[in-house]
C-alpha cells in the first residue's frame, strides 16, 4: 500500500488573496482548509472554494504534480492559482 501526501502550494497571487481571507495569527495557529480525500483530489483546471464559512472564493487549480519520494511513498501537489480576472 502507498503512502501518499498532499501538499498545496500557492502562486504568488493566490497566495496573497488566501492572506486576506485566512490571515496568519497568533490566536488562528490551527487554521486548516478542508479538502476531498486523495483518491478525489481536484484535476487541473478544476476550481475549488476555499476560505472560512460566507466568504469562500474561488481558487483554481493551476498544476498537479506526482513526486515519487522512494518506495511506496509519495507526494502530491496542488498549485493554486486565482482565476484570471481577480490577478
Amino acid at each position: 500500500m502507498s503512502n501518499i501526501q498532499l501538499d498545496i502550494e500557492w502562486t504568488e497571487a493566490a497566495s496573497r488573496k488566501i492572506e486576506k481571507l485566512m490571515p496568519r495569527n497568533a490566536k488562528d495557529k490551527d487554521a486548516y482548509l478542508a479538502l476531498p480525500p486523495v483518491e478525489c483530489l481536484p484535476m487541473e483546471g478544476d476550481v475549488l472554494f476555499l476560505g472560512p464559512d460566507g466568504k469562500q472564493q474561488p481558487f483554481i487549480v493551476a498544476e498537479r504534480q506526482y513526486h515519487h519520494d522512494g518506495d511506496a511513498d509519495w507526494t502530491i501537489i496542488l498549485i493554486l492559482d486565482v482565476p484570471h480576472e481577480t490577478h
